[in-house]
């Protein structure tokens, strides 16, 4: 039997959002065994199932947005449809609960925002690895020239208790990556010598948003042509949320 994937179109006036041309056309890049099952076009005239269901509020979502926000403000909509020009890019972490949009109040095409496991910046190195953040701070600085460059950390980090959680080198994905952030945990573990786990990560999810801006200060090789934005700033996000370690 095949597996199923389902997808929705989503169909906006000039919100940047378009819709698949058809089935046929992507059905290339589904690997065998795959199918698009219930395509729909998802507009304001949609009806959307009061059912729970993760897909049905992502839609119902949309259609909100379309209805409020959007109508509310088309010109900036219709602006931002012809291209984007922010002046801060936010490096932030993925975790759910820590929302910058939300947090700091941002419009839509105020901030270019990239989201990572504990808002870490890796050095800059010629090995290839770690490339996705990079690549993110090099087109914000290159093609977009923003101005600033914010990270912003936050309490109760998962990927800084898996680095201090860490024993020894990992190889998976998440152990990789958050070894970007061993001076961070080498600091922590020399200052907070002999205090609990949690006040550990407490101090070291401070530590690592300055590794990350001093991963930012490094010369970086693709950015000779441009100047660094002018202000660089980190920020914390306290909120009551605990781990259970």
């Amino acid at each position: 039997m095949l597996r199923h994937i389902q997808r929705w179109c989503v169909q906006a006036l000039r919100a940047g959002l378009r819709t698949l041309q058809s089935t046929e056309e992507h059905g290339g890049s589904l690997k065998v065994g795959y199918t698009f099952k219930n395509r729909v076009v998802v507009d304001e005239h949609c009806v959307v199932e009061d059912s729970g269901d993760v897909i049905e509020k992502l839609k119902k979502g949309f259609i909100t947005f379309k209805q409020g926000d959007y109508n509310q403000k088309r010109e900036l909509y219709a602006r931002l449809a012809e291209g984007q020009r922010p002046k801060i890019m936010m490096i932030t972490c993925a975790d759910s609960r820590v929302c910058p949009t939300k947090l700091h109040g941002l419009e839509a095409g105020e901030a270019f925002i990239v989201r990572n496991v504990a808002n870490m910046v890796p050095p800059c190195e010629g090995s290839g690895e770690h490339h996705g953040t990079k690549a993110a701070v090099q087109f914000a600085v290159t093609i977009l020239e923003v101005e600033y460059i914010v990270v912003m950390g936050h309490s109760s980090c998962g990927g800084v208790m898996a680095l201090m959680s860490q024993k020894s080198e990992s190889i998976d994905f998440v152990g990789n990556w958050v070894r970007i952030g061993l001076p961070a945990k080498e600091k922590t573990l020399l200052v907070m010598q002999g205090k609990s786990l949690l006040d550990q990560c407490r101090y070291c999810e401070k530590e690592v948003v300055n590794v990350s801006l001093a991963n930012l200060l490094t010369p970086q090789k693709f950015l000779a042509s441009r100047l660094f934005p002018a202000h660089f700033a980190g920020c914390f996000f306290s909120s009551s949320m605990r781990f259970n370690p």
